[in-house]
């Protein structure tokens, strides 16, 4: 038997047992414990109502199934940002407002219909978002601009509960 690498394994268990019973150092007493993330309790269905200089939630239906999440690829600088009572963020959900004519110009202009399209600066859609028990606001942005804000018990009222 050659003495070396049955020393060389020897010294090596004995360095790793050292470690494993060796205790940890302290936690840096500073040391900041990141919060858990938000979690939803289902989604509801919000109907959104208003134009480029105004949204605001005017039905909403509560469901139980989970959230599907934002539509793969959409982008946009329109959103919903819903808060909870501190004023930190719960989500965000961008909005498609892609089938609205949504220029300053437009506003107040009739509708216009192009075959089976109507392009109208009234808008008038669904939005699926995520529900929060400690929702406080939900607020529409049109980039940095607040176009709009609903508050977190008017949300409840309007889904009365999840009908």
């Amino acid at each position: 038997m050659q003495v070396l690498p049955a020393l060389g394994a020897g010294l090596c268990a004995v360095a790793l047992s050292l470690a494993l019973l060796s205790p940890s150092p302290a936690p840096a007493a500073n040391l900041a414990v990141p919060a858990a993330p938000p979690r939803a309790d289902g989604h509801d269905v919000l109907v959104v109502d208003g134009d480029r200089n105004g949204l605001a939630i005017t039905f909403a239906s509560h469901k139980v199934d989970p959230w599907g999440g934002v539509a793969k690829g959409l982008k946009s600088d329109w959103r919903l940002v819903i808060r909870d009572a501190r004023g930190e963020l719960l989500a965000e959900v961008p909005l498609d407002v892609s089938q609205f004519a949504t220029n300053a110009a437009d506003v107040g202009r009739a509708r216009r219909v192009e075959g089976c399209i109507v392009i109208d600066s009234h808008i008038a859609m669904l939005v699926n978002a995520p529900t929060f028990a400690a929702a406080a606001s939900y607020e529409f942005y049109r980039g940095d601009v607040r176009i709009g804000r609903t508050s977190g018990d008017d949300v409840r009222r309007l889904a009365g509960g999840g009908r």
